[in-house]
């Protein structure tokens, strides 16, 4: 009978856990009808990946011959989802700026432009997972071009997200003192959020291929890899990491930055 590796023990940990912060974002989002920006929509599908991507994982291990496709679609899924977490970021963001810096054209515009960079950097990974893949064995090379520039793109990303969170705080006597705990939590964030940017970028240049079987001829370097390099790194750098931004963009969105009169 198949059973679980480390990694499938990650994976089934990462599935239960995302559950819950997608059950209470969906419920936000609905509640809210997207009047409180995008934050909790963006939160949803990005925790419904994690949950998808888990059980993917889970279900591959403890088939007796499961699909090539299962891990594929994980894989990617991991290296894709990261757009969506900056996109939380930035709905956050937006929603502790409300009647504030947020009503601004050239804030509004900001925005935008880095949200459209977010979704490129989306469909560059999702096309640097399937080029090389099975599906398409002869563009090996130009999915390994389009997983490090997506990677680089989201550093580029996070370096924006950073400044635009300093600038931000230049607005915070506008803004209410709930709000402005929400601010503090995205900036408490932020730390764990460049860790995990920052594992996206090694382990784009760990492998030349998406499952790591071509890793790079650095040794510290391939230890990256978030499939064949070392599993301690991925739990880390690459689960707790986003499990941490996520639990305290929910927490100081929903319980730190009520307001006394119990709403957002």
């Amino acid at each position: 009978m198949p059973s679980l590796d480390t990694r499938g023990i990650i994976a089934a940990a990462q599935l239960g856990g995302y559950v819950l912060i997608a059950a209470a974002s969906l419920y936000l989002t609905i509640r809210y009808a997207l009047r409180r920006d995008a934050g909790w929509l963006f939160m949803f599908i990005f925790s419904a990946t994690r949950v998808a991507g888990g059980a993917l994982i889970v279900a591959g291990e403890l088939m007796k011959n499961p699909s090539e496709d299962l891990f594929l679609a994980s894989y990617i899924m991991f290296h894709a989802g990261l757009a969506v977490l900056l996109l939380s970021t930035l709905g956050f963001l937006g929603l502790a700026g409300q009647n504030a810096y947020s009503e601004y054209l050239h804030t509004t515009r900001m925005f935008r432009a880095m949200a459209i960079f977010m979704l490129i950097a989306m469909g560059l990974a999702i096309a640097g997972g399937i080029l090389g893949s099975h599906i398409a064995p002869a563009q090996a090379h130009i999915g390994d071009i389009l997983r490090k520039t997506a990677a680089a793109l989201y550093g580029a990303l996070y370096l924006v997200l950073f400044v635009i969170h300093l600038r931000c705080w230049g607005d915070r006597y506008e803004l209410r003192s709930h709000r402005r705990r929400l601010l503090g939590g995205v900036l408490l964030a932020l730390p764990f959020l460049g860790a995990r940017v920052a594992y996206e970028i090694l382990a784009a240049w760990s492998s030349s291929d998406l499952f790591g079987l071509e890793p790079a001829s650095n040794k510290t370097l391939a230890d990256f890899q978030p499939i064949t390099g070392k599993w301690i790194l991925f739990l880390v750098l690459g689960f707790v990491c986003e499990f941490v931004v996520a639990v305290m963009y929910m927490v100081f969105s929903t319980v730190l930055a009520r307001s006394r009169s119990g709403r957002l």
